[in-house]
């Protein structure tokens, strides 16, 4: 009888110190890998700390303008709308047109009261009431281009009106305000004709006082544009009720826009007037534009901002938010190229240029491009 015996493999001793030692090569290799993930997550984020304060770059920009809400200064029924809403228009142009009917009566009755007054007189009032319908419309055209000139000469002090636009503007008011003085010396020659017993006399100028409020009132029923810019926001048609205080329509001065990008706190250590911009509008992808730094913001509201407490008087200390707070800055933008038409409160993204250092900037660069066509698809 024959014995049999099963046969075992033969275990080679080596293939056990060889698995171990792949297996320790695979975790040494993972844990580099891993360390370098986080030396790069590292530096990326000491890089970005450096480019804030260095380079900054921020898309919490936003396209800026004059936005006037055109305002009637009587109230009656619509008889006309002269515009279609998102439409372009001149300065004095026609908009709105409120029921003149009950305004002619009032300066009728003006005007009789004024002629009965100066009967008592014997006196003429016709050439006074032509005198001080001139006059009346003299100083209204002296107050649209005062209220023009001042909102200029606000852009003008940030840099965001050229000097010869200024200039074009108090030309304008300097020019109303001679017809006006014109019309003033003809009414009140005109008054001198009533005779020295008449001509200061309380009733006369009660009377004259009354004429001047009517005939203002009719001049406030054709409601005009009060500069060169773009009617939004309306939706009116003949019949509507006007009322006084109330605003109708919102004009958009689209000749004289700007950028306000809001910045972070530690990024506006190296940011002052005049440095260089580049800006990219998410309506122009695949584009950059250039500007510059105009004025920057001195106080910022929201985000943890001051706050008085009504019931003490003191400040409340702003630590609900640990987000940065961010403060205003405006750029004044290069010369559009022909068919670029911007929007208000268009997004822009804005890289800032302030020359502390060379590489940095050569990176934003880069990123500008970058963002430039990432707009594609935001």
């Amino acid at each position: 009888m024959t014995e049999t015996t099963d046969a075992k493999p033969e275990v080679n001793s080596k293939d056990k110190p060889d698995a171990s030692k792949d297996k320790s090569e695979g975790t040494s290799q993972a844990r580099k890998f891993t360390y370098y993930i986080f030396l790069a997550v590292l530096c990326l984020w000491l890089y970005t700390l450096w480019t804030d304060r260095m380079t900054p770059m921020t898309d919490e920009g936003r396209v800026n303008g004059q936005i006037v809400r055109i305002t009637p200064q009587i109230s009656g029924p619509i008889s006309q709308v002269l515009v279609t809403d998102n439409t372009e228009v001149d300065r004095g142009q026609p908009l709105v047109v409120i029921e003149k009917h009950p305004f002619e009566l009032n300066v009728k009755a003006a005007k009789l009261a004024l002629q009965q007054t100066t009967q008592s007189f014997h006196a003429d009032s016709a050439a006074i009431d032509a005198a001080k319908a001139t006059e009346v419309a003299a100083r209204v055209k002296v107050d649209n281009a005062r209220q023009h000139f001042e909102r200029y000469q606000e852009l003008a002090k940030s840099g965001l009106v050229s000097q010869a636009d200024l200039d074009d503007s108090a030309a304008s008011l300097e020019t109303a305000q001679a017809n006006l003085n014109q019309a003033t010396a003809a009414l009140e020659k005109a008054k001198q004709e009533l005779g020295p017993q008449t001509e200061n006399n309380p009733q006369i100028q009660s009377a004259l006082n009354k004429l001047e409020q009517a005939l203002l009132d009719l001049s406030y029923t054709d409601i005009n544009a009060p500069g060169k810019g773009v009617i939004t926001n309306m939706n009116l048609a003949a019949g509507n009720y006007a009322s006084n205080g109330q605003p109708l329509m919102t004009f958009v001065n689209n000749q004289h826009l700007w950028v306000t990008a809001m910045v972070t706190e530690n990024s506006l250590a190296h940011l002052k007037k005049g440095i260089p911009v580049k800006l990219v509008f998410d309506a122009y992808p695949g584009q950059i534009f250039t500007g510059e730094v105009t004025t920057i913001g001195w106080g910022s509201s929201g985000n943890g901002g001051l706050q008085v407490d009504n019931s003490n008087g003191l400040l409340n200390s702003p630590t609900s938010s640990p987000d940065a707070q961010r403060f205003p800055v405006n750029v004044k933008l290069d010369p559009l190229p022909e068919g670029v038409d911007l929007r208000y409160s268009g997004r822009v993204t804005v890289s800032f240029y302030p020359g502390e250092s060379y590489i940095g900037e050569r990176l934003l660069d880069v990123w500008t491009w970058i963002w430039s066509y990432l707009t594609y698809v935001s």
